[in-house]
């Protein structure tokens, strides 16, 4: 039995069911709107987003390898910089959504801000052991606070 004969058995076990056929209609055109309709342009965030990553990773890597090799440094230090790293990774990932908030720019500012105040306490603290800096830490962790509440506005 040829292939087209197997076929047109297989074919013949179907039940005779019409199909109705569809009439199509005119094709109209989608316009994709924003995800936020309160800013128009939320790629500048995307890029914050973005740079605040790639300094995330940097410095994470040089903590990775000269703060952690280093015996100089103690233990304390050494913690402060991988709380400050992870917590800036975390923040940056909650930057990404901010174009999806109520208040994108709000949201964003608020983050940053928050990277700045406590990551970056965290890091001057382990690299040069001055804690003069650190005071700004607990602010830094309130406007972190505060950015994940600027979702819920």
């Amino acid at each position: 039995m040829s292939l087209l004969g197997q076929i047109n058995s297989l074919l013949s076990y179907l039940p005779d069911v019409p199909i109705p056929k569809k009439k199509s209609s005119p094709v109209t055109a989608v316009i994709p709107r924003n995800s936020s309709p309160h800013c128009a342009d939320m790629s500048s965030i995307i890029r914050l987003a973005g740079l605040s990553g790639a300094i995330g990773v940097a410095v994470g890597a040089y903590g990775a390898h000269v703060i952690r090799d280093d015996e100089k440094v103690d233990a304390r230090r050494k913690k402060a910089f991988e709380v400050g790293s992870r917590y800036h990774l975390i923040h940056t990932l909650a930057l990404l959504a901010a174009p999806n908030a109520r208040y994108p720019w709000v949201t964003s500012a608020v983050f940053l801000s928050g990277i700045v105040m406590f990551c970056g306490p965290c890091y001057h603290y382990s690299i040069t052991a001055n804690e003069s800096s650190r005071r700004f830490t607990p602010i830094g962790g309130v406007l972190f606070i505060i950015g994940w509440l600027t979702f819920i506005l």
